[in-house]
């Protein structure tokens, strides 16, 4: 993560490593590096000697003999900026590249208000409370609610996107603006990086991430350990299967796509309550026991789960991590899925796969963009 021009592969590889823990061990650098200690050891000393890592000793736990020897690098975190536009509003981060969250904000300007100057400046603010200056950053990201297609564009071009700012690729006037490289991705993928690098898919080569909420259901797809976009960037782009042949038009062009289930959902529980509802309020009611949201949820789940039946066949993952799906309410959709992946799998396919809720939660998208920044700069 800006390694010297003079730097070799080796070294880099080692200071890699480090920086996505921002501390270790020798000997579990050595163990993770898989290479001998003192291939290990030779290289440390050459980047001790450059001054780019420092070494200290841990306190003592007890236990005879020397204490084991921590190595760092020098010189602050190596950090990624976020911008992540959502329902609620925008969120503006920084983020270590080992996943800590050192600054976080949401400011209340939606998807269809986002302008790119406007989040830099909330960007540099957040940068500051951090304790790093805008271009210090290792990265920018930011998240694409909707299919993207890198140098392209959002490829929501049907009707009034809420998307529209991204129709034209905003990552060359990010970078000249916040001064750094920008790296621009889907919500869905990032999602799905993270629970990948982050969270339930750690040690998994294959993954369906499915990301839900009152607005979206999108998916992400990791296959042989990384992340696929497809031809124009509309893999995994799960809201927009049809399961309804005269639904409402959807902003792809097509009609009765998946994502109006969500906003179905909200329709059909809505009607029986008084006060105004949310997804997660009816997550909330479904986990203090309320029986109509339960079963709403469970159908929900059915709703979702049919069309990643057919993906659990075409691509045999080793696991589907819904995202989005938290306490009680979450795992009744959870099962419903579960339920409907059995029943219309391809028997071998479906019996390979696990459905289980994610791990990272609302930090998903962020911990995705920590991801993709450390596999851009180790290629």
């Amino acid at each position: 993560m800006g390694y010297p021009a003079d730097l070799r592969p080796p070294h880099r590889r080692v200071l890699a490593e480090i920086a996505i823990r921002d501390e270790i061990s020798r000997n579990d650098l050595t163990a993770q590096l898989e290479l001998p200690r003192a291939t290990v050891t030779s290289l440390v000393r050459d980047l001790i000697a450059r001054g780019l890592v420092v070494t200290r000793e841990t306190a003592g736990t007890g236990r005879r003999g020397r204490p084991a020897e921590i190595l760092a690098l020098a010189g602050p975190a190596t950090v990624v900026g976020v911008l992540s536009p959502a329902a609620d509003g925008l969120r503006v981060a920084v983020v270590t590249v080992s996943g800590r969250i050192l600054a976080s904000e949401t400011h209340p300007i939606s998807k269809a208000d986002f302008r790119v100057d406007t989040a830099t400046g909330l960007l540099a603010a957040v940068a500051t409370r951090a304790g790093y200056a805008l271009e210090e950053m290792n990265r920018v990201v930011l998240s694409i609610p909707a299919p993207y297609q890198r140098g392209v564009g959002s490829l929501a071009r049907h009707g009034n996107s809420y998307a529209a700012w991204a129709l034209v690729d905003p990552a060359a006037e990010l970078a000249s603006l916040t001064g750094t490289r920008v790296l621009v991705e889907n919500d869905a993928n990032l999602g799905a990086l993270g629970e990948h690098r982050f969270g339930a898919g750690r040690g998994r080569q294959s993954l369906v991430y499915v990301m839900l909420g009152e607005h979206s259901v999108g998916a992400g797809l990791i296959i042989n350990g990384g992340l696929h976009r497809g031809a124009t960037g509309f893999a995994g782009e799960l809201a927009h299967i049809q399961i309804q042949d005269d639904g409402p038009l959807c902003s792809c062009g097509g009609r009765g796509c998946l994502i109006h289930a969500g906003a179905s959902l909200l329709r059909s529980a809505q009607s029986a309550y008084d006060e105004p509802l949310t997804y997660p309020r009816i997550l909330a009611l479904a986990d203090a026991g309320d029986p109509g949201l339960r079963r709403l949820l469970g159908d929900f789940g059915r709703a979702v789960g049919r069309p990643l039946a057919d993906t659990t066949t075409m691509l045999n993952p080793e696991a589907i991590i819904v995202g989005g799906a938290t306490g009680a309410g979450g795992r009744i959709i959870v099962d419903g899925i579960r339920e409907t992946v059995n029943r219309y799998a391809s028997p071998p396919a479906g019996e390979a796969v696990t459905v289980l809720a994610g791990e990272t939660g609302e930090h998903a998208d962020l911990l995705g963009a920590v991801a993709l920044a450390r596999n851009e700069a180790d290629r």
